[in-house]
């Protein structure tokens, strides 16, 4: 019966990994109608409506902007419209003027030139009516009046010119002061008139321009508080319909990844991701079935091997048993060739007899059968136990052992004998893999942990290598390895109880340069830790 390969295809993979696997090679297709919604928006309308929405916004807003600086332009370029007739008017009022001392030096001083002047001024009147008319197209009523009033005037000044051209200056003083007076000052009121108009227009732009700006400052702060609001209610809207139902999925296959398959996950969306948590909680279901179904059957390898166990150890004893018998010679005295190969029978005996126990410590670690005797015990004595079961291993293979334990420890608290189990194998594995050197066991308390070391002058673990040698039935894969034996469940066991205490284990190598395993656990152990 090949008990080794029979345990290894029990043993060799852990439920949570089997389930794992069975699952991605069992998993077929979800049916796109396994969750039937009568009313569903997909997640990509959604984010479409949520771009559309702010794409909209920011268009409103360009718009906006746009309408406001529109009429701050229109309100602009009225205020220089009005300037520009402002400034046509003052200059038709000072050309005015410009005509009336033009006649009045003419009168005073009757001569060619100055006639001229006075006549060429006239004239220059008509191109500061024409530009008014240009510029001041809303005041038709107002400027045909100024037209008729300096159509009087001009035939008043002609015929004063003429007047002193015919030497009848007095009578030409006479007909300015009748007639060319009140027409200056008519049109000097008329042209007044204009003024105030286009100033009062100018200052009613004013106000209404500052009007225009506070109204824009207030629409513009209004798109900004409504652009705040809807963006707040937006993002809100993305938050509750994509984000957090990715982070419920997120968190809820963190908790399938961890093998917590008890619950599920709870996403309200009618789109993909509603699907997608739907689709999830039917996977869990699934590997939470296929996890319990594989527990069971681990339950039941792990009673079948301690079942199996105990009936092999049980004739195994009594080979040994007689075997020892046959040494000490109760049944006479053995013959050399007879005595040699009793002692080969009793040695593979107790070799298998260690396989045999190993497996039913493994078994039980992994049926959670297995609980520590916690009890205060001495460091001291667990090492000096384990000295003096493997001294003669080292000393057949002419190895040095040696034990480094600080004097005056205070007692421990925990498991002494699997701790001394643990101690034991990992010694027992340093004097197997080293052929020259020694084997150190030192203590060093760090606290209110015990560090437990071992350490050897063996061949070395190299670095790729050092991640699988706690796993159960791993053997490194190389001559060395191979020549020695071993069924590789003595540094899982290790691990076990080591992780049973509350503490963890690691390892400390290079190819070539030996090995120093050590591990770490609590001084004062109160309760067993749980094995996950």
């Amino acid at each position: 019966m090949n008990l080794e390969a029979d345990s290894t295809s029990f043993l060799g993979q852990r439920p949570l990994a089997a389930a794992t696997s069975l699952a991605t090679r069992d998993a077929a297709p979800v049916k796109g109608n396994l969750i039937g919604f009568k009313l569903r928006s997909s997640l990509r309308t959604k984010l479409l409506m949520a771009f559309l929405l702010i794409e909209v916004l920011l268009v409103s807003v360009g718009v906006i902007g746009l309408l406001s600086l529109r009429e701050a332009d229109q309100r602009a370029n009225q205020i220089v419209a009005l300037q520009h007739k402002i400034e046509a008017y003052r200059q038709m009022q000072h050309d005015t003027l410009r005509q009336l001392y033009g006649v009045s030096t003419a009168l005073e001083f009757p001569d060619e030139p100055t006639l001229a002047i006075a006549l060429r001024q006239i004239n220059q009147f008509g191109y500061d009516l024409d530009r008014v008319s240009f510029v001041a197209k809303d005041e038709v009523a107002l400027l045909n009046r100024v037209r008729e009033e300096y159509a009087r005037f001009i035939a008043v000044v002609s015929h004063i010119v003429d007047l002193i051209r015919n030497g009848r200056t007095a009578d030409a003083k006479r007909s300015e002061r009748a007639e060319l007076g009140p027409l200056a000052d008519t049109l000097e009121r008329l042209t007044n008139q204009l003024v105030n108009r286009a100033e009062a227009d100018m200052v009613a732009g004013i106000d209404t321009s500052r009007q225009t700006y506070a109204k824009s400052q207030i629409l513009v702060a209004a798109v900004a508080l409504a652009s705040l609001v809807l963006t707040l209610v937006l993002g809100h809207a993305i938050y509750r319909s994509v984000i957090n139902p990715v982070d419920i999925i997120h968190h809820g296959l963190n908790r399938l990844a961890a093998g917590d398959f008890s619950e599920r996950i709870e996403v309200p969306n009618h789109d993909e991701l509603g699907e997608l948590a739907a689709h999830v909680n039917s996977t869990c279901e699934e590997l939470q079935q296929l996890y319990r179904s594989l527990e069971e059957a681990s339950r039941h390898k792990s009673q079948f091997l301690a079942n199996m166990s105990h009936e092999l150890r049980t004739p195994l004893n009594a080979i040994l048993g007689f075997s020892e018998l046959l040494l000490d010679g109760i049944y006479g005295e053995p013959s050399e060739k007879m005595r040699s190969a009793v002692e080969r029978i009793q040695r593979n005996g107790r070799h298998l007899l260690g396989l045999i126990n190993d497996v039913l410590d493994l078994s039980k670690i992994e049926a959670g059968q297995l609980r520590l005797s916690l009890a205060d015990y001495s460091v001291e004595e667990l090492v000096k136990g384990v000295y003096i079961s493997v001294e003669s291993l080292a000393a057949e293979k002419n190895l040095g052992l040696s034990v480094a334990v600080p004097p005056g420890l205070p007692p421990a608290h925990g498991d002494e004998r699997r701790l001394a189990q643990a101690l034991f194998n990992l010694v027992g594995n340093a004097i197997k893999f080293t052929d020259a050197g020694e084997v150190r066991i030192e203590v060093e308390p760090t606290g209110k942990s015990l560090k437990f070391s071992v350490q050897d002058t063996g061949p070395g673990i190299d670095e790729t290598d050092q991640a699988k040698i706690f796993q159960e039935f791993q053997q490194l894969d190389n001559s060395i390895t191979k020549a020695k034996g071993g069924a590789g469940l003595g540094l899982a066991i290790v691990k076990r109880i080591v992780e049973m205490h509350g503490g963890r284990i690691w390892i400390d190598s290079r190819l070539g340069h030996g090995a120093t395993f050590s591990f770490l656990v609590p001084a004062r152990l109160e309760q067993q830790a749980i094995q996950t």
